[in-house]
């Protein structure tokens, strides 16, 4: 894991900055994580259960960081894989499908974005 949030920023690898729902400890998950316009979506691989999703959908925000940008999002919407995956290259729509068989992405608004500076 530590190996892939190296890669922040990369081929659309991600790190999704989120509190625990119980524990309230800040934890960090590598996705992979594509923006369009305002907004940021990430396939939800794992289903609902994931625990980075259920820790974003109870605090109702999460900081991603992406591309050379810290992103702050919004409330967290489920829509089908179809709609998600619109604004995502072709590689990417494909694999979310017909490899990983994903059936829904997660789509968050953009609140705030600010420049990383390395």
């Amino acid at each position: 894991m530590r190996m892939t949030l190296h890669l922040a920023g990369h081929a659309a690898f991600a790190d999704l900055e989120h509190a625990g729902r119980q524990s309230g400890i800040v934890r960090h998950t590598p996705v992979r994580a594509f923006r369009t316009g305002d907004t940021v979506v990430i396939g939800l691989n794992f289903g609902r259960q994931s625990g980075w999703y259920r820790n974003i959908k109870a605090a109702g925000t999460c900081r991603l960081r992406l591309g050379g940008e810290q992103l702050t999002l919004g409330a967290p919407d489920l829509v089908p894989v179809g709609q998600g995956s619109k604004g995502m290259p072709w590689l990417f729509r494909f694999a979310l499908r017909h490899v990983v068989h994903t059936t829904e992405c997660v789509q968050l608004p953009i609140l705030h974005t600010a420049v990383i500076r390395r």
